[in-house]
C-alpha cells in the first residue's frame, strides 16, 4: 500500500531513507534496487530506472528498475545523445517530457506506453559527480494537482548525486579490490615459485636446511655469491635455486662453464662482439653479461678461468659495465653474478693462478656444499625421489630392497648427486622389477666404509620408507624444539604447512610440550 504524506516531507524521506540504504552493508546493485523501491513507497513512482554507462560499449544500459520486466530492462540500451536518455547523459543536464504518449522525444524502447491509460510524465536527471558523468536517473510519475516540477527536479537531482557519489565510491573500492587481488595472485604466484625452488633441494639433514635458510637470507642481495664444493654437489642447482627465489626471477638466467670453454671463445661468450671484431664475425653478438641484465649470471667453474680474463671480470664487478669486443662503446649491465667452483681457491691465489683481489670480489657471501658422504641422512631421501622420476620417466614400478638400499648408503659416492643419479638410472634401465644387491656395482657392494657416526646411532636401514620415517621423525622433533614447540615456526622451518605438520605429529605420536 502507498504510503500518503506531506510533499516536501516526502522529498526528504526520500533522501534520507536512500542514504540509509547506500551506506548499509549491502551491494551496489542492491543499494540502487531499494532506492527504486523508495521512490514507489515515498513519491507513487510506479517505473523508474537506472542506466549506466559503458566506456566499453559506448551506451547507457538500464542495470537496475523497478515495475519492469527482466525483459523489458534488457531492451533498455541507449547510445550517447539517443532520445531523451542519451541526451540528458550528453547534455549533463535534467530533462521532463510532459506527455509521453505524444512526445517525438520520448523513443518508447522499454515499452511503457502500454502500462498505462493515463498520460506520465517522464523526468530524467545525470547521475554525476563534478564533471564525471555515470548514468541516467529515470523516473515515471503521474502528473497531480499539487506537482511542482521545480521540486521534482531538485529531489531527483539530490538523488542523482548521491548516487553518483556511490558509484564513485564503489568503482573506487572495485580498483581497489582488483588491485589487491592481482597483488595477491603476484604473492601467491611468487610464494608459489619461491617454494617450488626450495623444494627442488632434496634431503632433510641439518645441513640442507641450513643452505635453505642461507638461500632465503641472500636469494635478495645483489651481493655476488661464491658456492664451494665438490663435483656433482649441486651447485648449479643452488645457483638456480637462489635466482629463482629472488626479484629477478622472472629475467633472464645465464650459466656458463669456465673450464669447458677455450679462452679465445669465453670472452666473447661473456661480452659479445661487433660484427667484424674478428674473423668469423659476421654480425654483432650479445654476451651472457648482456643478456642476463636484470637478471643472474652463473659462472661455474670460475677456478679455471684465465687470468687475462680475470682482470676484465674485475673490473666489470666494480664498474656494472662492458664493452663487446671490437667496440669501444661501454654498456652499463645490472647482472647479478653467482660463481662457483670445485678448486682449492687459497692454493690456486698462493700458486698465482687466480687474483687474490678478483677472489675477495666474488667471496662476499661463501656457500658451501658439503660431500653427500658428509650428510648420509639425506642419502636415502634423495634415493626416494631419484627412484619416483625415473620410474615415471621409464613408466617402471621398480622398487630396492634393503640390503641394497643398506650398501647404496654406506657407499661414499664420490661423484655425489651426480653419479648417484646416474647408477639409479642405469640400475633403473637395466631391470625390470626389484633391484637387489646382486644387481649393483661390485665396487658399490664391496665398499665397507659405513660413516661413524651411522655406526653409533646403530640405524639399520630395512628399506627407503622405513629410513625416511626415522629421519623425518628426528628432524620434526629438532625442529619443535628449535622454535620452542611453536608449530607456525617449527613448519616454516621444515617446509611443511600447518596442516602438513599436525599430520605428521599425529602419525609419529610425537608429544608436544605446552606452555
Amino acid at each position: 500500500m502507498v504510503r500518503q504524506i506531506n510533499i516536501k516531507e516526502g522529498y526528504l524521506s526520500i533522501i534520507h531513507e536512500a542514504s540509509k540504504s547506500l551506506s548499509k552493508n549491502t551491494t551496489f546493485k542492491e543499494s540502487l534496487k531499494d532506492i527504486l523501491k523508495i521512490l514507489y513507497s515515498y513519491w507513487d513512482a510506479p517505473v523508474s530506472f537506472i542506466a549506466l554507462y559503458s566506456k566499453e560499449n559506448s551506451e547507457l544500459k538500464i542495470v537496475e528498475s523497478f515495475g519492469l520486466t527482466k525483459m523489458e530492462s534488457k531492451k533498455g540500451v541507449f547510445k550517447k545523445g539517443e532520445g531523451i536518455v542519451g541526451n540528458i547523459f550528453k547534455n549533463d543536464l535534467p530533462a521532463i517530457i510532459y506527455d509521453i504518449k505524444s512526445s517525438s522525444r520520448y523513443l518508447n524502447k522499454i515499452n511503457i506506453l502500454s502500462k498505462f491509460e493515463k498520460n506520465m510524465i517522464f523526468i530524467g536527471t545525470p547521475i554525476k559527480v563534478g564533471r564525471e558523468s555515470f548514468g541516467v536517473l529515470g523516473v515515471y510519475k503521474e502528473k497531480t494537482r499539487n506537482f511542482s516540477y521545480d521540486d521534482a527536479l531538485k529531489m531527483l537531482s539530490t538523488l542523482s548525486t548521491i548516487i553518483g557519489l556511490a558509484k564513485k565510491m564503489h568503482d573506487r573500492m572495485e580498483e581497489e579490490r582488483q588491485y589487491w587481488q592481482e597483488e595477491k595472485q603476484i604473492l601467491l604466484s611468487n610464494i608459489s615459485q619461491k617454494d617450488s625452488a626450495l623444494n627442488n633441494i632434496i634431503g632433510i639433514s641439518e645441513t640442507i636446511n641450513n643452505i635453505r635458510k642461507t638461500i632465503s637470507r641472500v636469494a635478495n642481495i645483489d651481493s655476488t655469491i661464491f658456492i664451494t664444493g665438490e663435483s656433482g654437489t649441486g651447485k648449479t642447482l643452488i645457483a638456480k635455486t637462489i635466482h629463482m627465489m629472488s626479484s629477478r626471477r622472472n629475467n633472464f638466467f645465464a650459466t656458463i662453464n669456465c673450464a669447458a670453454i677455450p679462452e679465445n671463445l669465453l670472452e666473447s661468450e661473456l661480452f659479445g662482439y661487433e660484427k667484424g671484431a674478428f674473423s668469423g664475425a659476421y654480425a654483432k653478438k650479445k654476451g651472457k653479461f648482456e643478456l642476463a641484465d636484470k637478471g643472474t649470471l652463473f659462472l661455474d667453474e670460475i677456478g679455471d678461468m684465465p687470468l687475462s680474463l680475470q682482470a676484465k671480470l674485475l673490473n666489470v664487478i666494480q664498474d656494472r659495465e662492458i664493452s663487446r669486443l671490437g667496440s669501444e662503446e661501454t654498456i652499463h649491465i645490472d647482472t647479478r653474478i653467482i660463481t662457483a667452483t670445485n678448486k682449492n681457491m687459497e692454493k690456486l691465489i698462493k700458486i698465482g693462478q687466480f687474483r687474490e683481489d678478483l677472489y675477495y670480489r666474488i667471496n662476499i657471501l661463501p656457500m658451501h656444499i658439503p660431500p653427500l658422504r658428509d650428510r648420509r641422512d639425506d642419502i636415502p631421501v634423495l634415493i626416494d625421489f631419484i627412484l619416483k622420476r625415473l620410474n615415471k620417466k621409464y613408466k617402471k614400478r621398480i622398487v630396492i630392497d634393503s640390503l641394497a638400499i643398506k650398501d647404496l648408503i654406506n657407499y661414499d659416492w664420490p661423484g655425489n648427486i651426480r653419479e648417484l643419479e646416474n647408477t639409479l638410472e642405469r640400475l633403473i634401465v637395466m631391470n625390470d622389477k626389484t633391484i637387489k644387491q646382486k644387481d649393483l656395482p661390485n665396487y658399490i657392494v664391496h665398499k665397507q666404509t659405513i660413516d661413524e657416526s651411522v655406526n653409533q646411532k646403530d640405524v639399520y636401514y630395512k628399506d627407503i620408507p622405513y629410513a625416511i620415517k626415522n629421519i623425518e621423525k628426528k628432524q620434526i622433533q629438532d625442529a619443535l624444539k628449535e622454535t620452542g614447540y611453536v608449530k607456525s615456526k617449527a613448519a616454516r622451518l621444515l617446509g611443511f604447512t600447518i596442516r602438513q605438520l599436525d599430520y605428521r605429529i599425529k602419525k609419529y605420536n610425537l608429544n608436544i610440550k605446552k606452555f
